[in-house]
């Protein structure tokens, strides 16, 4: 392990050669994550496909990669990466080269199989970390890992309008041979190749689930999925509400942007923070940061209003996922890491679909601005489980 002095900026980790390829190879990899579902709306209607069919398509690749991430993350906490890493991405890649043949029914099918086996880069990163950084530049490490996370829901989204170019399957194409590249990228790392399971004597059946804590902590990161996932379905109704149907891309790269700024803001000061003290109160700042949009009216007048208001509510986003990772690495059982970090993207994943079906039953009966009260309620609410996590923080 490299026993570098601490960074004094989270930029100086990226100088760092290791660092910046895992990352790297990692946010390539994950790319497919911010392409897919955009690619199967875009596929789906160029096909003259309903929205019906698209939703379908989406949910179960959605559906996949909450089933398949914990299970393929157990079996690599017990084989080691890389032959789970490439296996999925071939996997993976080959499915959403595929779908475009298969017709409707087919589709869904292999949309489950393509997220079934979604590589389990993110996780296996996140196990990584501590094994080449010394301590001190773990939390910072983690921090700017969430931070260019956002990086991945703002460029695929592009990367599809562009592939799009090339007919109404290119997005499908482009997320199989990019994910593909980064995965194979990220397995070949000498980090991951030498990443080996902890020895442990008996394992239990119920994994990284066992610990309540860690219960608690995926409850927490569910609601905060749910906050999350109902901001895009309400910026896409706040535009075409305001008279703009473009100004909903705007308003979610303003709540990316301002996770992004959180991220690396709190990056240089993440190892001075007690996370089982800290945590509760950023989910409830996450909370109270969507509460404003729901008194922004929707006319075209207030949108500038209810950019900032955007950016201010994805602030909290980075902070809450950095220290969610440091309890994780701490609650964990031996020989769970990587399941336990595949856990908390399936309740994040689980509660942000429930979010975003929640989003469109509100617009539908009631208003834009429920929405926004609800996602506020939501990550308020899951302050609760946070509370005392780590006990001794508290002594």
């Amino acid at each position: 392990m490299s026993q570098t002095a601490v960074p004094t900026s989270p930029f100086a980790l990226l100088r760092r050669p290791v660092v910046a390829r895992l990352l790297a190879s990692s946010l390539l990899g994950r790319l497919p994550t911010g392409m897919v579902p955009v690619a199967l709306v875009l596929f789906s209607r160029g096909e003259s496909a309903g929205y019906g069919v698209a939703g379908l398509l989406a949910a179960a690749y959605t559906a996949g990669s909450a089933i398949g991430g914990p299970v393929l993350a157990r079996w690599m906490d017990r084989t080691g990466q890389t032959r789970v890493i490439v296996g999925a991405g071939v996997a993976c890649s080959v499915a959403l080269a595929l779908l475009p043949f298969v017709g409707t029914v087919g589709g869904i099918v292999v949309a489950v199989v393509a997220g079934v086996a979604t590589p389990p880069v993110e996780p296996g990163l996140r196990a990584i970390w501590p094994t080449v950084l010394p301590a001190p530049d773990v939390p910072r490490v983690y921090a700017l890992d969430a931070a260019s996370q956002e990086l991945v829901f703002v460029t695929g989204p592009l990367l599809v309008l562009v592939a799009g170019s090339f007919g109404s399957a290119g997005g499908l194409y482009a997320a199989a041979a990019i994910g593909l590249v980064g995965t194979l990228w990220f397995a070949a790392a000498p980090q991951s190749r030498g990443w080996r399971p902890e020895e442990v004597e008996e394992r239990h059946w119920a994994g990284a689930l066992r610990p309540p804590r860690l219960r608690r902590v995926y409850l927490g990161m569910l609601l905060v999925g749910l906050t999350v996932g109902t901001f895009p379905v309400a910026a896409a109704a706040f535009g075409e509400a305001s008279g703009d149907r473009g100004w909903a891309t705007w308003l979610v790269a303003a709540n990316a942007s301002g996770a992004l700024i959180g991220g690396v803001w709190f990056s240089g000061r993440s190892e001075r923070v007690s996370p089982g003290r800290v945590l509760p109160w950023l989910l409830c700042g996450l909370g109270v940061g969507y509460l404003p949009l729901a008194f922004v009216p929707t006319t075209s007048g207030v949108f500038p209003l209810a950019l900032v208001l955007s950016v201010v509510s994805g602030l909290f986003l980075p902070l809450i996922i950095t220290l969610v990772f440091l309890v994780i690495d701490r609650l964990a059982p031996t020989g769970t890491v990587t399941e336990a970090f595949a856990w908390l993207i399936t309740a994040f994943l689980v509660g942000s679909s429930i979010g975003a079906a929640i989003a469109g039953a509100l617009i539908a009966a009631v208003s834009v601005a429920a929405v926004f009260a609800v996602a506020s309620a939501a990550s308020l609410l899951g302050a609760v489980p946070m509370i005392r996590l780590l006990p001794r923080e508290s002594a």
